[in-house]
């Protein structure tokens, strides 16, 4: 039987006991009650005499306090360590099953000289073996066994960070996924890049970050990609339990992002004197239903009868300058999906309705700071914050920076400007936490925001789109054929995600002239 590690348990100090199976503790009282006994009175914290004399000064309740605080802490230590145990698990449970497999084979007779279908049955055999070992469907055996493969063959990286506690079974999932559509090389420098950073973000945070590594670094340019799955457009109805269907339209994502807002702008436009307690969600699902089964809204409700001609559809594509340019292909950003190809950009661009500058050049451009002259950001500095930020700023929150609320970090009543230094998105329930509980948050260069939650754990937060200001020098172009300096359009760059730097982005939207990079707001009629 093969020899199996030690997990990497941390138990907290004070805050776990271990007990045989099947016993009892020695005693009686509870481990909290003997917690309390040694806080209190062990460590001097309280004078017993004080506690038998029903005293409740100030001094019981500091130590009460204090034991909760610790207890906290301690508790946390122990909820993350057993969470590392939990990943480290999984990273054994994948390394077994891949050398159970080997195992297997062996004893099924495969060999190097064995046939592809001697070595598919020899797989299906141990499938089912694991399956029944397991008590799971083949399907999800075979998927364990798949997995493994991966992550004890080419992605083993992937599963060292596992083995470390520095993904989680969410990351390496979309990590397999998204590299088995690359040629080795490239998966393996796509897997080498995302891990840099892996551990401070979330699942969901880390899928969108390969899925941006993958239109940048994918062999087969993002146009002719875009160009077959365009044929596979469709509309699909999913059976869902009580009575319920989920409906999907398989579309391009430009229009997809231009349905959702328009209905989010339809919902919006109800008569706010008109009793409606349906949720946003719900109403949205409504306005879908009913357009689409008879092309026409709620009658009795004259706002959205009336709205319906007239709200459109109004997205957001940030466009690379030298893309938007036709000088380049890099991938633009479609607010709300991701990476689109350029030509899709330009399109966009093209057909805007409007487009507005938000940043050119430092000394002439759009104004990122109001001071204490206004309590709102303008229009120019609330469009570079929501590039910047992207999402709500909250560790490990997800909502679209569109759909949150611009927060002052210090407070305008107490001080704080109105700058692109103070001011960044939060989601409403994480808007209203920030100043009701003990969570903190501060401004650090580069866009960084470091919080402190109430136990004292620190954590900091990155922009998904952090600006760094290029000088005049620095901007120059390469020189041309003769030698001569090009020029080249002055910009606001950022750290790019492919390693060699050669991807490098403008990120920045609504130019007028488009000459720089654009947000576009094409509308999208009914």
């Amino acid at each position: 039987m093969p020899a199996v590690a030690t997990p990497p348990l941390e138990w907290g100090h004070g805050a776990f006991e271990v007990v045989p199976a099947g016993g009892w503790l020695g005693d009686e009282r509870s481990l909290d009650e003997r917690l309390v006994d040694e806080w209190l009175f062990d460590d001097g914290l309280v004078d017993e005499g004080l506690v038998d004399d029903g005293c409740h000064d100030a001094a019981p309740v500091a130590a009460s306090r204090q034991r909760d605080e610790t207890a906290l802490d301690d508790e946390l230590a122990l909820l993350a360590s057993l969470e590392r145990t939990i990943r480290w698990a999984q990273a054994e449970q994948c390394r077994l099953i891949e050398s159970a497999r080997a195992r297997h084979a062996r004893i099924e007779g495969i060999g190097e000289v064995s046939t592809a279908t001697r070595r598919e049955l020899a797989t299906r055999s141990f499938v089912a073996e694991l399956a029944t070992t397991l008590v799971v469907p083949e399907q999800v055996a075979g998927r364990l066994v798949a997995d493994a493969g991966q992550l004890a063959g080419p992605r083993t990286a992937t599963l060292e960070a596992l083995a470390a506690g520095e993904v989680a079974i969410g990351h390496v999932r979309s990590m397999l996924e998204i590299t088995q559509t690359f040629p080795a090389d490239v998966a393996d420098e796509v897997e080498r890049v995302a891990l840099v950073d892996a551990a401070s973000r979330t699942s969901s945070a880390f899928r969108r970050r390969l899925q941006r590594l993958r239109e940048r670094l994918h062999p087969e340019p993002l146009e002719s990609r875009r160009a077959r799955a365009v044929a596979e457009r469709r509309v699909v109805l999913e059976p869902a339990p009580d009575g319920m269907a989920w409906l999907s339209l398989f579309l391009e994502a430009e229009r997809a992002v231009s349905v959702v807002a328009r209905l989010e702008a339809l919902a919006a436009a109800s008569d706010p004197d008109r009793p409606d307690s349906r949720t946003t969600a719900q109403r949205s699902a409504d306005i879908a239903a009913d357009l689409l089964l008879v092309g026409a809204l709620d009658g009795a409700d004259g706002h959205l009868a009336a709205a319906t001609g007239r709200v459109t559809a109004r997205v957001t594509v940030t466009v690379p300058v030298l893309s938007l340019l036709g000088v380049t292909d890099e991938p633009a950003e479609l607010d709300g999906y991701g990476p689109i190809d350029a030509e899709t950009a330009r399109r966009l661009a093209g057909h805007a309705p409007s487009l507005r500058r938000l940043l050119v050049h430092p000394e002439t451009g759009a104004a990122l700071s109001y001071g204490r002259t206004s309590y709102r950001a303008g229009a120019d500095l609330a469009g570079y914050l929501r590039v910047r930020d992207g999402r709500c700023r909250f560790p490990g929150c997800a909502r679209p920076a569109h759909r949150a609320d611009l927060d002052h970090t210090t407070d305008w009543a107490r001080g704080g400007a109105t700058d692109a230094d103070n001011l960044a998105h939060l989601c409403r329930s994480h808007h209203r936490l920030k100043p009701e509980s003990g969570w903190r948050v501060a401004h650090e260069p580069g866009g960084v925001m470091r919080w402190t939650s109430p136990v004292g754990h620190v954590l900091r937060t990155h922009p998904e789109r952090p600006f760094v200001s290029v000088s005049r020098r620095s901007a120059a172009a390469a020189p041309g054929p003769g030698g001569e300096a090009r020029p080249r359009p002055p910009s606001y760059l950022t750290p790019n995600d492919h390693p060699s730097g050669l991807c490098e982005r403008s990120c920045t939207v609504e130019v007028e002239p488009p000459w720089l990079h654009a947000r576009a707001h094409p509308g999208a009629s009914g």
